[in-house]
């Protein structure tokens, strides 16, 4: 019997690479998608994740969730304390997004179910009568209402794969990671529920999972409508960061997609710490980074498993087979 994975996303360019993994994948059955504000407004990730899904000819429901975290956005002035990052610039008159708001490929009939993200979460662990893995690439706000809603879940919950956090730097801060800095409490309250949580942190996908230039050609080279989206939105990916940040590189990081890897084949995982790992929820100049506990002196605290190394090329391999294989 297959595992089955709930996948829980902001989707843009690395959560679909992502997702069309483990939908690809004859080991897995992704039996929902609930969708989170993060990388873009959640109708818009909604929206990119019916088309995914399609385009993998995989009828998976869809849920909406929460359009706000849970409560940072009550202290407008907690984003002025962190030195985030802001970029905003137009290009034809259009405001140009790190990620693709609209897949160019065909919206389905079907839509969102009428069920919330959160209730869906609760109700289908609850009545599972195996554990459901979780897949979580996006703020953690869907989880952790979930779980302010009904702790016992934790029981039903077999592990929660997060793309997450730094272990030396962030990105939407000096110190924060945009998942974790997006919802900082929510990450909190899921990294310490009990639940067994293994962390991908910035360092580590990118070791894993980054893509430059002459990778986009192995996969483009497949030649098929799931090698074409992905090849043009990785290259859209890697044009529209160089715009917004000035920059001239021929290279992304699939992030999201390391840690849908480590579902599929645990050993392009080649480091991992059991570490106490907390989140800064001060609203101060730290506020959103991953806090890492590495003396041992609390034993008794929930461990979390966190990814210091991953195998680039067995990454590499794997997503090439995926979507290279008849389904």
């Amino acid at each position: 019997m297959n595992r089955k994975i709930i996948f829980d996303c902001d989707i843009g360019c690395d959560d679909a690479v992502a997702l069309i993994a483990l939908l690809q994948s004859k080991d897995v059955d992704v039996i929902g998608i609930t969708c989170v504000k993060g990388n873009l407004p959640v109708d818009d990730v909604v929206n990119n994740a019916l088309k995914v899904s399609e385009l993998c000819n995989k009828k998976v429901p869809v849920y909406r969730g929460c359009e706000e975290p849970m409560v940072r956005g009550l202290f407008p002035g907690r984003t002025y304390n962190t030195l985030m990052q802001t970029v905003v610039k137009k290009k034809d008159g259009k405001t140009v997004l790190i990620h693709d708001p609209d897949f160019p490929i065909p919206l389905p009939d079907r839509k969102a179910e009428k069920e919330h993200a959160c209730t869906y979460l609760i109700d289908t662990l609850k009545n599972s009568e195996e554990k459901i893995d979780i897949c979580a690439v996006g703020p953690l706000t869907n989880l952790g209402m979930a779980f302010r809603l009904d702790p016992s879940i934790v029981e039903h919950i077999g592990t929660i794969y997060i793309m997450g956090g730094g272990l030396y730097i962030g990105n939407r801060t000096p110190v924060a990671e945009a998942n974790f800095y997006d919802d900082p409490e929510a990450a909190e309250i899921v990294l310490n529920s009990g639940a067994h949580c293994v962390v991908f942190p910035i360092e580590a996908c990118e070791m894993g999972a980054t893509y430059d230039t002459e990778d986009l050609k192995q996969i483009e080279a497949i030649g098929s409508d799931l090698s074409s989206f992905l090849n043009e939105e990785l290259k859209g990916y890697i044009d529209r960061c160089n715009y917004l940040f000035d920059v001239d590189s021929t290279s992304c990081c699939a992030y999201d997609y390391a840690a849908a890897a480590a579902i599929l084949d645990e050993t392009v995982i080649t480091e991992k710490r059991k570490d106490i790992v907390h989140i800064d929820i001060s609203g101060g100049m730290a506020d959103g980074q991953m806090v890492i506990d590495r003396r041992g002196m609390y034993p008794n605290e929930l461990p979390v498993e966190v990814v210091y190394r991953m195998d680039s090329e067995k990454i590499h391999r794997l997503l090439l087979d995926l979507i290279t294989e008849k389904q």
